[in-house]
């Protein structure tokens, strides 16, 4: 064999510096994916506790935008449960491989590597044989959250549990919700998510109540499984305990500068300063005062 021969083979057998990289990289993954609350500010806990309150032994858990199933994760402690099943999915293929290396190892879960759409959410939740009626849904792709969502409900899929990301630093009474269009620019700090108002409006006429605002998730569960304890909120209440009052809210959220200057703004000031920072979207998303 010649020396050019020799080094190739050896090349096939030793793995590159960055496969070695990356499989360590995998390993840490699957190591953090051990503790159970990954969640960003505690999301996790809440959904647990919404769960007991429901008493849900054997749930079925479908999380749209679930990233790497780690990290933030308000999910990855349900899908971990060995009585529990669902369908985890995402887009991006190297968060997809991190989810898939840690998910594939809970039986009962199903993986979609899809993206999602207003009307391909239904056709894709059908085709996992997702049920009509199921426990807990979280939505979080940094777009158009809520047209999806309001696919899924319009489809006559029917959560018992909703966790759903909002727009933290839009409060009430401003209805803002990032539009379907193709080919628009979403995410990445521009064009994304609605305001806690506009998923409020949006979710309740399928007959959920707003249970609670955890920071910038807000939870809705399903009426038909709601006993007295469970309220539907005020939405400016429901805001102002969940995030606009919490003691650590710029702690976690360091992004937003001035935030507490802007959230005492005039409605009218927040939606020019709104249009003004989304220029180059006109027409791409709905900002109204809410009655």
């Amino acid at each position: 064999m010649n020396k050019f021969l020799a080094e190739e083979k050896v090349r096939r057998i030793i793995p590159s510096r960055k496969a070695i990289s990356r499989a360590r990289s995998l390993l840490r993954h699957h190591r953090r994916s051990q503790k159970e609350d990954r969640s960003f500010a505690g999301e996790y806990a809440h959904l647990k506790h919404l769960v007991e309150k429901l008493d849900i032994h054997d749930g079925f858990v479908v999380d749209i935008g679930a990233s790497d199933g780690v990290n933030q994760s308000c999910t990855l402690g349900l899908f971990r449960r060995p009585t529990w099943s669902g369908l985890a999915v995402e887009l991006r293929p190297e968060q997809f491989g991190q989810l898939a290396f840690v998910y594939t190892e809970f039986s009962n879960t199903q993986l979609a590597m899809a993206r999602v759409t207003p009307p391909s959410v239904g056709p894709l939740l059908a085709s996992h044989d997702v049920p009509k009626v199921f426990d807990v849904l979280n939505i979080d792709i940094d777009s158009y959250d809520l047209p999806v969502m309001k696919s899924i409900l319009t489809a006559g899929y029917r959560p018992k549990i909703i966790t759903f990301e909002i727009s933290e630093e839009i409060p009430p009474p401003i209805y803002f919700c990032a539009d379907y269009h193709e080919g628009v620019d979403y995410g990445h700090g521009a064009l994304f998510g609605c305001s806690v108002v506009a998923a409020a409006e949006s979710i309740r006429p399928f007959g959920y109540r707003l249970e609670s605002v955890q920071y910038n998730n807000a939870f809705f569960v399903l009426d038909a499984v709601c006993d007295d304890t469970i309220q539907d909120q005020n939405v400016e209440v429901a805001y102002n305990d969940g995030f606009r009052n919490k003691p650590d809210r710029d702690e976690l959220f360091p992004w937003h500068e001035n935030l507490e200057n802007r959230l005492k703004e005039s409605p009218e000031k927040i939606i020019e300063s709104v249009n003004d920072r989304l220029s180059r979207f006109k027409g791409k998303y709905t900002l109204r005062i809410s009655n």
